[in-house]
């Protein structure tokens, strides 16, 4: 039996943001607002394309939403790990309705 391999292409490049997201936000535009998000992982940095996974922690419950307002929100707890979205990522919306300032943690990878 023959054992095939693959060249898997790593990158050295990921975005780590953190900042606080008053209470009675809604749809906070992350790119407008965050001006290092999509610095190095997006489409004018030297990775040269959006991020493909990005990872989402915080304290409070809030709600997520990819790329556009229209799209359904996703809503992560305060008692959950992270939520984890593959696909490419060009902007990212989130309310925050939990009666406390919630500490937002995003990675971004390409």
């Amino acid at each position: 039996m023959a054992i095939q391999t693959t060249n898997q292409k790593t990158s050295p490049y990921y975005e780590s943001i953190e900042f606080n997201l008053t209470n009675g936000s809604t749809n906070y535009n992350v790119a407008s607002n965050q001006a290092t998000f999509l610095s190095v992982v997006g489409p004018t940095g030297p990775n040269n394309a959006y991020p493909g996974e990005v990872i989402i922690r915080t304290d409070q419950t809030i709600s997520v939403r990819f790329n556009s307002i229209s799209n359904m929100a996703i809503t992560l707890t305060s008692t959950e790990t992270a939520i984890t979205w593959r696909g490419e990522v060009q902007n990212i919306f989130l309310t925050n309705n939990s009666g406390s300032t919630a500490a937002i943690k995003i990675l971004c990878l390409p």
